[in-house]
């Protein structure tokens, strides 16, 4: 079975509501005197992504079917484009974007294999809803 894909006619995240927080693999360890000890507990840890987008009725259908039916209620994991750095250009040395020989840039893409961190919430916003959820980024 083949994971299944966030769908690309979903807008991207709000700003405002993006947040990547960083999974914590250290461990700390108490002293007599001092302070702790801090050293390394796991080598991979699961880093959590808010994203929080705006959706019309046709894409909240979408978004439904894809949660209940792709992911089966969050269960499986999916694949996502990191939003943080997705379609940037990559520069040379004196910060001009690197082109191929046709002369479009060459863009930094990055997929995540992500997974629903808790359930979706839903807000209307006027004819819109405000569609907020967790994720897990996998190592």
């Amino acid at each position: 079975m083949a994971l299944p894909v966030y769908p690309a006619e979903l807008p991207i995240p709000l700003r405002d509501d993006y947040r990547i927080a960083r999974g914590e693999g250290r461990f700390n360890s108490k002293t007599d005197a001092g302070p702790g000890n801090i050293r390394g507990r796991f080598s991979s840890v699961v880093d959590n992504v808010n994203f929080s987008t705006m959706l019309d009725a046709t894409q909240r259908g979408r978004f439904d079917w894809f949660y209940t039916q792709e992911t089966k209620k969050g269960a499986f994991p999916f694949l996502m484009a990191n939003h943080s750095e997705d379609a940037m250009c990559w520069l040379d040395e004196n910060e001009q974007p690197l082109l191929f020989e046709d002369g479009t840039p060459v863009l930094l893409t990055e997929t995540w294999l992500v997974q629903f961190n808790g359930l979706p919430n839903y807000l209307p916003h006027d004819i819109y809803w405000n569609v907020s959820f967790t994720l897990m980024v996998m190592p």
